[in-house]
């Protein structure tokens, strides 16, 4: 019986040409993917369908008689891109001097590493810098250095790019107007000949602090050359509070080297050790020396965190307490007539703690503070007397760097956590004398 050319006859052909009859011809194996239909009326295939089918998709409706397609003004853009991309990665058109004698091991392409020093603040790291045809590209620690222990910070990363920056100080300055550097020569030609005679009376110089031995020879060779001449050194950021406060209470201008890797309880008031101090790469692997388990004595350290402005150390901490940074002097009164008994406190309480403690139970409490809290860190404290380690941030006045001086000496003993670094007489001269007002 023939098919009737019904449903299901359509049916039927539609599948031998979606199954794709050719295809069993040639290779005599039927096809092993599955065949899907968008809709019922795919599958029936009715003349009606392709009409339909055609009204929506009719033969050369891409083809446009004139104007751009799409993928051609995609081709244009493309190809316009690549080229400006090419023309930005050329070097620069520069006037070069060849090497007379060229340097051993240099080859273009391939970067050199050098071995350098740079200041950072009262701090210097050992740093490995990775330079290109002389123009170095990138900066990391040097194991072997001590403050950077094969480490760097954000800011050590980012001083490279101040090399290259078309915003960078390229002159020298007087009055405001921009003068090259013979004009500056002649300037203080005429400066010299004039202070001859009165040893620099009158003559000034100010610049930040610094720790390059270099510099302060030559500014040593300055002073000798001028005997009254003044040196100032200002810092926007300083830790004037803390070279106060350690002079007031060790009678010389000297500073602190902590010593985290070393201390089994940290109590940090209103400081960020980790994050803000010149010395921060060092502190952060001690106190992660610290952290690791057998370190101290087979426990990690504790750290307690009292400041009013969340910062990376307080992230760290074991316990945080929210307190405002001119409650921090009363907190310090309050801790230190836990810590020390009344024979042993006699001295702290009346010069060291600022405000002085004269009565030790009048300062055992701090508005909005648990007197718990204190309670549990004096005993800490105590119980790990010659491991603990009280650190004071800059913003706190020279007398409560004072107190946290004696409070250290007087729980670690003769700075067993807290090294007494090099006298600054031989660093910066902030120690010179001056006067703001000449």
């Amino acid at each position: 019986m023939d098919p009737s050319p019904g449903r299901d006859g359509a049916r039927g052909a539609a599948r031998s040409r979606a199954t794709g009859q050719s295809a069993d011809g040639l290779f005599g194996v039927p096809p092993v993917n599955r065949t899907y239909w968008r809709s019922l009326a795919q599958i029936e295939d009715r003349p009606e369908f392709r009409a339909a089918l055609e009204r929506e998709f009719p033969e050369g409706a891409s083809e446009l008689p004139e104007g751009i397609t799409r993928r051609e003004m995609m081709t244009l853009v493309g190809s316009s891109l690549s080229l400006a991309g090419l023309a930005g990665c050329r070097r620069p058109v520069e006037e070069i001097v060849p090497f007379v004698t060229a340097p051993e091991e240099s080859v273009p392409g391939i970067p050199r590493y050098y071995a350098t020093t740079m200041p950072f603040g009262r701090s210097a790291y050992g740093l490995i810098v990775e330079s290109h045809e002389g123009r170095p590209t990138k900066i990391e620690g040097n194991p072997g250095h001590p403050a950077s222990l094969g480490a760097s910070s954000a800011r050590i990363q980012a001083s490279v790019l101040g090399l290259y920056d078309p915003d960078r100080s390229q002159s020298v300055l007087q009055q405001g107007t921009r003068k090259s550097w013979a004009d500056f020569v002649t300037a203080w030609g005429q400066l010299s000949e004039a202070h001859a005679a009165d040893g620099g009376a009158g003559l000034a110089v100010l610049s930040d602090s610094f720790c390059s031995p270099t510099l302060a020879r030559l500014a040593s060779e300055l002073r000798a050359r001028y005997p009254k001449l003044q040196w100032a050194t200002y810092d926007a950021v300083s830790d004037e509070s803390r070279l106060a406060g350690l002079r007031q209470a060790t009678g010389r201008d000297v500073d602190l080297m902590l010593r985290l890797d070393r201390a089994a309880v940290i109590l940090c008031l209103d400081a960020d050790p980790l994050l803000t101090d010149p010395e921060m790469i060092r502190h952060a692997r001690g106190f992660a020396h610290g952290r690791r388990a057998g370190a101290s004595g087979g426990a990690m350290n504790r750290l307690y965190a009292v400041e009013g402005v969340y910062s990376l150390t307080a992230a760290m901490a074991d316990h945080r307490l929210r307190l405002e940074s001119r409650q921090i002097a009363p907190f310090l009164a309050a801790l230190a007539a836990r810590l020390a008994p009344p024979a042993a406190g006699a001295g702290l309480a009346g010069a060291s703690v600022p405000g002085g403690v004269p009565n030790a139970a009048a300062a055992l409490g701090v508005p909005g503070v648990d007197s718990r809290w204190i309670d549990a860190l004096a005993k800490d404290l105590l119980e790990n007397r010659g491991q603990g380690l009280i650190v004071a941030g800059e913003r706190q006045p020279p007398a409560v760097h004072a107190a946290v001086c004696a409070l250290n000496t007087y729980l670690a003993g003769r700075y067993r956590r807290t090294e007494r670094s090099q006298s600054f007489e031989n660093c910066s001269p902030r120690v010179w004398p001056c006067r703001a007002d000449k």
